[in-house]
């Protein structure tokens, strides 16, 4: 018994020693001023068809009391995405480290040629996120948006990903990933979308501001919908988590009234009616009065009940008028339309898929709005003048 627990101990030893000789420190290990912490990337095109890469990267500065951080750019060019990051090691002396990236911003005139083939370098990298932003650029580069002025953090990159990361409060503009984007692409029946940037002036420096849809065919793009038609998009996809609905000249009046978004559900089903396929689009809307420009009574159940039913129809009407727009100007399903029919009907699918794009053009919605009014934030009656 006594050698038995000697030779459990002696073992036991073994592989404590083992274990610390090959489990302790990584085996890729770098030392941080080793590396240029890429923050985003930008990519446009040269005239001789060559990749263009403005990437920002985190300088890092000062001691461990004090510590800043500041952008710095390296730009660089090659026949791919890959050479040019490589070559880029030339201008700053260390190799790019992206797992820190954040975002992704295409020019314009790349997408349109079609954006997978310079992007397959960000999906297929060891080192790169696959849920990281991707934006497509309004101004004539990409590499422009990162090298503007942040207003509120130093690192253009990191501000647009705290804007993303807002964007259930705001609504206007499509909350997509990279994988996201990709997942659309792959699936031919559907067409993907993606959020613009551009820069706007504030205090005299241009900075970025996201706003606005871009619209894909494929992998390629086709046009934009400004801030106000992307909530009717992000409606007919099930997309508003928050954000607020302005109400304007509410029956007839100057009044203006605020309606801040608490729940949203969009129920999307097709339905056979004379033969004849349709989109059954059903909006369960809870919101509570956030703002009332103006002195008529909404508060009061009569007042309330106007207010819902000029809501109710002004959100149909956005709807409406949005989904026809992109129908019949981009033939784009971006709205996942396809893929509920193939769902719920599959056998109406297998008529129709080989010929989805010119079925889509003809494909008509009906829309039907449901509000509920759930509270007037902390004053329950109109503000009027003393008389």
């Amino acid at each position: 018994m006594i050698k038995l627990k000697i030779n459990k101990a002696l073992i036991l030893i073994i592989v404590l020693i083992f274990n610390s000789m090959v489990l302790t420190g990584c085996w890729n290990y770098k030392e941080i001023n080793e590396l240029a912490i890429a923050a985003g990337v930008a990519v446009d095109k040269n005239a001789d068809d060559t990749v263009h890469l403005t990437i920002e990267v985190v300088n890092i500065s000062g001691g461990a009391k004090t510590t800043t951080y500041e952008p710095k750019f390296v730009e660089s060019d090659g026949d791919t995405f890959f050479e040019a990051v490589r070559k880029a090691i030339t201008k700053d002396g260390r190799k790019i480290f992206w797992s820190h990236a954040k975002v992704a911003i295409v020019s314009e005139e790349l997408a349109r040629e079609g954006i997978l083939k310079y992007l397959d370098f960000l999906f297929r990298d060891a080192e790169t996120r696959e849920d990281s932003w991707l934006l497509i650029s309004r101004e004539k580069t990409a590499g422009e948006i990162l090298q503007s002025k942040g207003m509120l953090k130093p690192i253009v990159s990191y501000q647009i990903d705290d804007t993303m990361r807002s964007q259930k409060s705001i609504s206007r503009f499509p909350f997509i990933q990279l994988y996201e984007f990709f997942d659309r692409v792959f699936y031919k029946q559907v067409s993907a979308i993606l959020p613009a940037v551009q820069l706007i002036e504030q205090h005299g420096e241009k900075t970025p501001q996201v706003g606005g849809t871009a619209i894909f065919k494929r992998d390629k793009l086709v046009g934009f919908l400004d801030e106000e038609d992307t909530e009717g998009v992000l409606w007919l996809r099930d997309e508003i988590k928050g954000g607020i609905v302005i109400l304007k000249n509410v029956s007839g009046t100057k009044d203006k009234v605020t309606l801040e978004i608490f729940k949203s559900k969009c129920k999307i089903t097709p339905v056979m009616q004379a033969g004849v396929l349709k989109m059954k689009v059903e909006v369960d809307l809870d919101a509570g009065i956030g703002e009332i420009m103006g002195s008529a009574d909404y508060i009061s159940s009569p007042g309330k009940q106007k207010l819902i039913k000029v809501a109710e129809e002004q959100i149909e009407k956005n709807i409406e008028k949005v989904y026809t727009l992109v129908r019949d100007k981009y033939n784009a399903d971006v709205f996942g339309f396809g893929r509920r029919i193939e769902m719920k009907m599959p056998a109406a699918w297998n008529q129709i898929k080989g010929e989805w794009d010119d079925f889509f053009a003809d494909l008509e919605i009906e829309v039907a709005v449901n509000l509920k009014i759930r509270g007037s934030a902390t004053t329950r009656i109109p503000l009027k003048v003393g008389e």
